[in-house]
């Protein structure tokens, strides 16, 4: 062993004298291969804990197997042996040039995927990166491309990585060298329903030495950061750059946010000390707020190594620079890993030449608190050889694993729990939540409209999501998602608790789990602006307690398609349309939720025509249930229409085809006429007692007066009732149809107003010409002056007050012919300008309108009785009329007849002049 050697453990050895205590021991898990020659290559630590490990199969020094081969551990420790058959090309499983890693890469993808970075060409010129979506099953899902591979000096430089977001909300970023001082750069959405990604953003940045070293990481608030050492500047779509620098060393970082726009560069560190080598590890800062690097700087021509950390924040500003003391015997020559771990603290990996072959690797772990100061050593196994940095990671839960192989058939993994440098003894895996409602793991009721969380420092609202999920074991069902800045979310006067209301279709399954996942910048720190963690899956859980519904018989609702989706369907092959109609179903009945068989065939169409532009309306029977267990059609009718009302939070605007779905119209049960009787049984009642009560008062004034008009006593109310259901109507239902409700008004104000001017002049025209009218006129001033107003509503109120009904003497005006023909004329002009407008409005109503309640049922009602009696009265008036002309024309021709007679010779003198003859 050489000096560097000794030199090493001897400090090794020291640290441990003075800390005993401080060693690290681990579990094992002792695995056998059927086949000789697996090594293990890389750990790949997903946030449901768990692991997938890469193998591979050596064949000479620079190639292994072409083949993907992968084994999936389970947190209860067992393990699937899986593989990806896919017909990769053979040149991606062998050294890239010089270099000592392979073209092929795997990385983790959202949720439960794996991605497969691969170049595929048949010469230079076609050669690209492509992107194998494949399942932790093994099963291939997509093949995506992704960029060119460059050709550099003539020959293809395929050196691409891909960098998965800490949060599986968003996507990841794929870079690569384009030249040896350029670096492209794409930001990619998540794997859409098809599996497909998408690009979201992109751009270049620029190296000063031709492949110098960068760091990619992701941010806290969906971001990529972009940390680059001596670079010159980064170039956008923006073409933006700055001028060189005059010193030595610079290192700059960059925001790549997920909208099209790029931050920066900021300067971090500066060095005018001449050939200053610095290497820098870059992380997100788990336990504080912002990022960190960790500077590595070795001056040239010494042995001394300096260590220091800098904060900084989004905005791109230093918070705070601190210098680590070097107490792990680092020297010039090692090649030293950082890795910021998630409760705080480092984990430092050393790798030191021990011959002069440089083929042989010493490993050792240390343990650094937050500070920088020295906590502890990993106990690896002496004399460890790893075939690849790659098979040491570290779980979100603080423990690492390290793997590596026994012997041609064996490999073992070793598990550590790594100490805590930030107290989580809530459970949340987040160090700034100190409390929720509900608690982990509590009951709640079904009726829980609100929860809330209570964070140790002030909180303000930021863009992404808060989101409940039910468990479900094939896939979580989202309930609601609500972005930090939601009008449904408060904050406490302290800013240290947001309270979160809940939609009533939220929690609607009984004795059911549901979690809550807050996304990384759902919220930032009220002091420094600073994006805040948020809280995984599967933490924040707790169950609804059990309930037993009530029957409720089988119901058909209807939906309404946006006006994009009538276009949209429209467009379809009725083919398509069938199996648009089918998706649908599936769709609602995974958003209440609800098994697919509770929901029958969706039927189309009919058309919303009460709008400008018609929508079309899709009938959804629901079938009813005997299990208590089970939602009631009731409770799906209503938890459908708060889905559809609120959709922008709720999972109907996550899937294709219920997005279509018109929000204002949500989810209605489509009534029939006894269902609106059933609705309304106390009102209709109160109709009918009514009607029973007039019925006996007129059989009263029959008896007090038989010659007076009793028949007045029904024709009062139903003008009064017909004048407040078209009050009504016009102010509750008018606007349901935009193109009636001006001819609503304008045909319920000017008659009115015609009418009351018309009742006016009848009424001053008879205290004029008729002095036994203004006799009774004297008498009876307020019961004249209240029916004059209300004959603004039908000119027929003026002869009531000369109905003698039931002998009342208020209601004996002694009304001339005249008026009474002007009371005809003018309720005959409104015949034309009144009755039969509104009813033609109520019958278009009916036509034109989806869903017809009661008030325009009884409107249309009321309308075509008064229309009906007054087509039949204004008959019989004419009959009377021409009846009455009839008997005074007869009794003129009799009257002339006797005239006539009158002036002839008498009968006797005509005999008499007979006789003469």
């Amino acid at each position: 062993m050489n000096l560097s050697g000794t030199f090493f453990y001897f400090v090794t050895f020291i640290l441990l004298f003075i800390n005993p205590l401080s060693i690290y021991s681990y579990n094992s898990i002792l695995y056998n291969e059927t086949e000789p020659g697996f090594k293990v290559y890389r750990l790949i630590p997903y946030r449901d804990d768990i692991l997938v490990i890469r193998l591979i199969k050596p064949i000479n020094e620079s190639c292994i197997e072409p083949q993907m081969d992968f084994r999936i551990l389970y947190p209860n420790r067992t393990i699937d042996v899986i593989k990806v058959d896919y017909p990769f090309p053979e040149y991606n499983f062998c050294f890239f040039g010089s270099e000592t890693y392979y073209r092929i890469d795997v990385e983790r993808s959202f949720p439960n995927f794996i991605s497969i970075l691969y170049v595929n060409s048949t010469d230079l010129s076609s050669a690209s990166y492509y992107i194998l979506l494949a399942s932790r099953t093994g099963k291939i899902i997509s093949n995506t491309y992704i960029a060119p591979v460059p050709i550099i000096n003539g020959e293809l430089y395929a050196d691409g990585y891909l960098y998965s977001h800490q949060s599986e909300e968003f996507g990841f970023i794929f870079s690569y060298y384009e030249t040896k001082t350029i670096v492209a750069w794409s930001y990619f959405s998540q794997p859409d329903i098809d599996g497909n990604f998408h690009p979201i953003n992109y751009g270049k940045f620029y190296l000063q030495n031709p492949s110098d070293y960068y760091s990619l990481f992701p941010g806290m608030d969906g971001s990529f950061v972009i940390v680059t050492k001596n670079s010159t500047d980064i170039q956008t779509k923006s073409n933006k750059f700055i001028n060189p620098s005059e010193f030595t060393t610079k290192i700059y970082v960059y925001f790549v946010r997920p909208t099209m726009k790029v931050d920066g560069p900021f300067l971090l560190y500066q060095s005018a000390i001449p050939r200053l080598k610095v290497e820098f590890y870059c992380d997100t800062a788990y336990t504080s707020t912002g990022d960190m690097c960790i500077l590595i700087m070795k001056p040239h021509g010494t042995t001394e190594t300096h260590l220091m950390k800098i904060s900084f924040q989004n905005s791109g500003s230093v918070s705070s620079v601190n210098k680590f003391a070097n107490t792990m015997g680092i020297k010039s020559g090692d090649d030293i890993m950082f890795n910021y771990m998630y409760y705080g603290g480092y984990l430092v990996r050393i790798f030191r030449k021990v011959d002069s072959n440089n083929n042989r690797l010493m490993v050792q772990g240390i343990i650094l608190d937050n500070d920088g100061n020295y906590n502890g050593t990993w106990n690896y196994p002496q004399n460890l050889i790893l075939p690849a940095e790659n098979s040491v990671t570290t779980y979100r839960n603080g423990t690492m694993i390290l793997a590596y192989h026994e012997n041609e058939y064996t490999w073992k993994l070793l598990f550590t729990d790594l100490p805590r440098f930030i107290p989580d003894g809530y459970g949340y895996d987040n160090p700034n939540i100190k409390a929720t409602y509900p608690s982990i793991n509590s009951n709640i009721p079904l009726t829980t409209t609100n929860i809330n969380i209570t964070y140790f420092l002030s909180v303000t609202a930021s863009a992404n999501y808060i989101s409940i999920y039910q468990y479900n074991e094939d896939y979580p069902i989202l309930r609601q998602s609500i972005s930090g800045n939601s009008p449904l979310l408060s904050y406490s006067s302290d800013n240290m608790t947001i309270n979160i209301k809940i939609l009533e279709s939220t929690f609607n399954q009984p004795n059911s789990l549901y979690y809550v996942v807050i996304d990384y910048n759902a919220v930032k720190d009220w002091k420094s602006n600073q994006p805040l963690m948020g809280i995984e899956r599967n933490h924040w859980k707790f169950n609804t307690t059990n309930y037993q519904e009530i029957f409720a018989g089988d119901a058909v609702g209807q939906l309404s398609l946006t006006i994009e989706g009538t276009k949209y369907y429209e467009s379809l092959s009725s083919y398509d349309q069938g199996r648009f109609l089918s998706q649908l179903r599936i769709d609602l009945a995974k958003s209440i939720p609800v098994d697919n068989n509770r929901l029958d065939d969706i039927k189309c169409c009919i058309y919303d025509k009460s709008q400008q532009f018609p929508k079309i309306i899709l009938s959804l029977p629901i079938k009813s249930t005997t299990s208590q267990n089970e939602r009631n059609v009731d409770n799906i009718i209503k938890d459908l229409d708060i889905l559809v009302k609120e959709k922008e939070i709720t999972p109907i605007s996550r899937s294709n085809t219920t997005n279509l779905l018109e929000a204002s119209f949500g989810f209605r049960r489509t009534r029939n006429f006894l269902d609106d009787l059933n609705s309304f049984k106390y009102h209709l009642i109160g109709i009918v007692i009514g009607v029973i009560i007039l019925g006996l008062l007129y059989v009263y004034a029959k008896k007090r007066n038989p010659r007076g008009k009793n028949f007045a006593i029904f024709k009062f109310p139903l003008i009064i009732s017909d004048l407040i259901l078209s009050i009504t109507f016009i102010l509750n239902n008018g606007k349901n149809v935009p193109q009636l409700f001006i001819p609503s008004i304008i045909f319920f104000i000017i008659p009115m107003a015609i009418s009351f001017m018309m009742s006016i002049i009848i009424i001053l025209r008879e205290i004029k010409k008729n002095r036994y009218f203004y006799g009774w006129f004297k008498n009876n001033t307020h019961i004249a002056t209240l029916f004059t107003i209300l004959a603004s509503i039908d000119l027929e109120m003026l002869n009531i007050l000369s109905s003698q009904v039931a002998g009342v003497m208020l209601f004996s005006a002694p009304i001339s012919e005249k008026m009474r023909l002007y009371i005809f004329l003018g309720s005959f002009i409104g015949f034309f300008i009144d009755d039969i407008p509104r009813f033609i409005i109520q019958v278009l109503y009916r036509k034109l309108v989806v869903n017809y309640d009661i008030i325009p049922f009884l409107t249309l009602l009321t309308s075509s009785i008064i229309l009906a009696n007054n087509i039949i009265s204004r008959i019989y008036h004419a009959i009377v009329y021409l009846r009455k002309k009839r008997r005074i024309s007869l009794m003129n021709i009799i009257y002339d007849s006797n005239v006539e007679k009158s002036i002839t010779v008498p009968q006797i003198t005509k005999k008499k002049s007979r006789y003469s003859m």
